[in-house]
């Protein structure tokens, strides 16, 4: 008998590729072997550590053996793993309790989150002034836009599916990550979009002396700030602005529906269109190798309910892995994610549109794993 757990921080830098994973393992003492259960845990932490950051594990047991042999221990192996540390191991009854410290560039190459479809939840679009919407009276503009973007998703998108529309509407300048970490949690995705419109102003041309018989033309702008927030953890992906601008059709007086095919068909609608495929492509660029994540709906007799189904692309026999996840700050104000692995691997046995279930891969209990707790493909 042996049993592990396993607890992983992340220490998240922008600004480098390299991520320190710090894998804590257990192993009970069987027999009174100390040494056996020493290299069981060990070899278990780092095999999570580079499991969860997407590394290939092929020298697992080398690791293990080097760490046992020596509290510090470096070792490259493919530009994947830069440095492994023992930090410490503790001895407590007929537990030994070992950590380990390592620095893992997650392998690029490797996307094996990109066989799930991410989902993607996101709320109307506010207009940043409101005066620009005068012109056409579109000011309900901001509900019809998430519509056309998630058709725009269905048609253009490989890794991405808008899953849920919030009617009302969020201010995008205002804590995102807060923002976006609410409406994940509301609506069940995994990435939140929070847009904003930020011009729709016009300028019209009048005609010149040498041609008086032609009408007045009229150029309008657009454009949109999108913010795209991983929503389990609160970290923004991307936040770009998107622009263009098109000849606005309709007279000065005339009041268009923007839920309307009038205004979708007309030159200006058409460009906005257009705009918004270039925003899922983007988007789908963004996330293609991120991890799908989902989250457990219900724990029942030993069998778990997960809010993702054959729409995300989940199989019958599709292996995931679960966990939990804390953030802290520490004194300077560096964020940190805590992922705390269970150690039981589970397997899809059933699937439907919208969820699917689980079990256990190899029939050991699924204990402690709650509502709210995530799933996910690496």
């Amino acid at each position: 008998m042996k049993r592990f757990l396993v607890l992983i921080s992340i220490l998240l830098s922008p600004a480098s590729q390299a991520i320190w994973f710090e894998a804590t393992g257990q192993a009970v003492i069987v027999q009174g072997d100390k040494q056996q259960a020493r290299q069981l845990a060990t070899q278990e932490a780092i095999k999570q550590a580079l499991m969860f950051a997407g590394a290939r594990v092929s020298s697992v047991q080398k690791l293990a053996n080097g760490l046992l042999q020596d509290d510090r221990f470096e070792i490259r192996a493919g530009g994947e793993v830069d440095r492994v540390e023992l930090v410490n191991e503790v001895y407590q009854d007929d537990i030994v309790t070992v950590s380990i410290r390592a620095d893992i560039f997650p392998e690029e190459a490797q996307c094996s989150g990109a066989d799930y479809r991410k989902s993607l939840v996101t709320s109307w679009f506010p207009i940043k002034d409101k005066r620009q919407a005068t012109l056409g009276e579109v000011f309900d503009l901001g509900k019809a836009l998430p519509k056309q973007l998630s058709r725009a998703f269905s048609l253009s998108s490989r890794h991405v599916q808008v899953d849920a529309i919030q009617n009302f509407y969020l201010t995008p300048d205002l804590h995102p990550a807060a923002q976006a970490m609410g409406l994940t949690k509301r609506s069940g995705g995994q990435l939140a979009l929070l847009a904003e419109i930020t011009d729709l102003s016009h300028q019209q041309s009048t005609p010149g002396a040498l041609t008086f018989w032609r009408d007045a033309t009229i150029e309008r702008q657009f454009a949109l700030q999108v913010t795209l927030v991983e929503g389990m953890t609160g970290e923004v992906l991307m936040q770009e602005q998107f622009h263009t601008s098109a000849p606005w059709q309709f007279s000065l007086h005339d009041s268009i529906q923007p839920e309307s095919q009038q205004f979708w068909q007309s030159s200006y609608g058409m460009a906005v269109s257009d705009l918004l495929t270039s925003v899922a492509q983007r988007v789908d660029e963004e996330v293609s190798c991120l991890p799908a994540n989902g989250r457990v709906l219900k724990v029942s007799n030993e069998q778990l309910t997960i809010n993702m189904g054959q729409h995300q692309g989940v199989n019958r026999g599709d292996k995931l892995r679960v966990f939990k996840l804390n953030q802290f700050m520490d004194p300077l104000g560096h964020s940190h994610y805590q992922y705390f692995l269970h150690p039981v691997e589970v397997i899809v046995t059933q699937v439907q549109q919208d969820y699917a279930l689980l079990e256990s891969a190899n029939g050991a209990p699924l204990a402690n794993i709650q509502p709210n707790d995530f799933v996910s493909k690496r």
